[in-house]
């Protein structure tokens, strides 16, 4: 059985697996692989293992869902309302925690908006209060 129309970085990822069935394996161009070095001399890096990685990503990236990529896309959001959560629960026992605040100021400087519409006015109510608690212990971002 042979599989058609499938992406490349999807071929190169049923190619790098093993499998007992050749016909499963789509022809990719041949690839030159450096000399070996001569005894005494030290081999160069090779980017192999480095592009097995970026194959195996891009791979994984182009078959991921909407829901997984909702799912992903959401969860720096859901980061910051948890070190909200953490910084009121702070507050009501007494002055909140610095780490807690060290958190909240790491988490907005790295905070990025979601390509989702809907996700995106979720999140920026979130970073609107993060701020706010921010700019209430003289913390900058």
């Amino acid at each position: 059985m042979q599989i058609q129309g499938v992406p490349m970085p999807v071929q190169m990822v049923l190619n790098a697996l093993s499998r007992s069935d050749a016909a499963l394996r789509v022809a990719l161009p041949k690839m030159e692989m450096p000399e070996a070095p001569q005894q005494g001399q030290q081999a160069g890096p090779t980017l192999q293992a480095a592009t097995t990685v970026h194959v195996l990503l891009a791979a994984a990236t182009a078959l991921e869902t909407p829901k997984d990529k909702r799912r992903r896309e959401a969860r720096p959001a859901a980061r910051g309302l948890e070190i909200l959560d953490k910084l009121h629960a702070a507050q009501v026992k007494g002055m909140p925690d610095e780490a807690v605040l060290d958190a909240l100021t790491q988490w907005a400087a790295v905070f990025e908006m979601p390509d989702d519409p809907d996700l995106a006015d979720i999140a920026r109510d979130i970073e609107l209060r993060v701020r706010v608690e921010l700019a209430k212990h003289d913390r900058t971002v």
